[in-house]
């Protein structure tokens, strides 16, 4: 807001991409999410969604992002989990193996995953457990 006329404005290439490898499961925590939104609103403009997967790890409820949006797009492949706030609605607690194991069918697909570093390393390490090969785990590329 503090730009004047002929002021000069550098802007730098994107950086943080995922790119759609095909289908598969995706992991975000909190606003990790986003760029996670485009690829299903493409899928969803060409009617490919198919079984793709999004579990979404958040602090409360009310921090779950675009809820409605990817319950409609999703359905029963939208899964939530609650850190901070328990309700008889969605999970509580943090991603670990036991809660993979209980929401993914079969580790032979692709998986994505997007978040803070902390829960990307945390969840490649669970899925590396869980017999993930690393090729087939996309992250954040910065």
């Amino acid at each position: 807001m503090k730009l004047k006329k002929d002021d000069e404005l550098i802007l730098h290439d994107v950086f943080g991409v995922i790119a759609y490898k095909g289908e598969g499961v995706f992991i975000a925590g909190g606003a990790g999410v986003t760029p996670f939104i485009c690829i299903f609103r493409y899928l969803q403009s060409k009617n490919e969604t198919g079984a793709n997967r999004l579990i979404f790890a958040n602090k409360t409820k009310e921090d779950i992002i675009l809820k409605t949006e990817f319950g409609k797009l999703l359905g029963e492949n939208f899964i939530n989990i609650l850190s901070d706030e328990a309700t008889g609605e969605y999970a509580h607690g943090l991603i670990d193996e036991d809660f993979l194991k209980a929401n993914i069918t079969g580790f032979a697909q692709q998986f994505y995953i997007c978040g803070p570093p902390p829960m990307i390393d945390a969840v490649k390490k669970q899925l590396a457990n869980l017999g993930v090969i690393e090729k087939a785990i996309t992250t954040e590329k910065m």
